[in-house]
C-alpha cells in the first residue's frame, strides 16, 4: 500500500448555520406543540372518563398552547432557509429529499431535524444533505 492509500480522507466539518437562535426557538416551539397535543389528548380522554370540569379547562388550555405554538413556529420559520439550497429548513414541502437526509423511523424529516437541533445542536438539511451545526 502506498502512503496515500493509508491516510483516510479528511472528514468534512459541519458548516455553521447563519441563524442558530431562531432555528433553536422554532425547534423548541415544534417540540412544545407535540407535548401540548399529547396533553390535549390525555386531558380530553380523562374528561370523558371522569366528567370533571377541571380536565375540560386543562384540555382547552393544551389546545390553545398547541395552536399558539404552531402559529408562532409557522410565522418564525417562513423566512428561515438553508443558505446553500434555499430550501425551507423547518417546512416539510413536497420536494424530493436528498439521499443523505436523515430520518428516524416513524418520524418525518422535520421531526428528526427538530430533535437533532434540540439535543445535538446540529442537523442535516433534508433538501441538500449538508450538515449544519448551531455552535460556532
Amino acid at each position: 500500500m502506498s502512503q496515500a492509500e493509508e491516510i483516510s480522507p479528511r472528514k468534512r466539518r459541519a458548516r455553521s448555520f447563519h441563524r442558530p437562535g431562531r432555528l433553536w426557538c422554532i425547534s423548541l416551539l415544534h417540540f412544545l406543540s407535540w407535548w401540548a397535543l399529547g396533553g390535549f389528548i390525555g386531558s380530553a380522554i380523562t374528561l370523558l372518563v371522569t366528567g370533571d370540569r377541571a380536565w375540560g379547562l386543562a384540555s382547552l388550555g393544551a389546545c390553545a398552547a398547541f395552536v399558539i405554538s404552531r402559529i408562532l413556529a409557522f410565522v418564525l420559520s417562513r423566512h428561515l432557509s438553508c443558505p446553500l439550497c434555499i430550501g425551507k429548513v423547518m417546512a416539510d414541502i413536497r420536494c424530493h429529499k436528498h439521499v443523505n437526509a436523515s430520518r428516524l423511523p416513524l418520524l418525518t424529516y422535520r421531526a428528526t431535524a427538530v430533535l437533532a437541533v434540540l439535543f445535538a445542536f446540529s442537523f442535516r438539511c433534508m433538501y441538500c444533505g449538508t450538515r449544519f451545526r448551531l455552535r460556532k
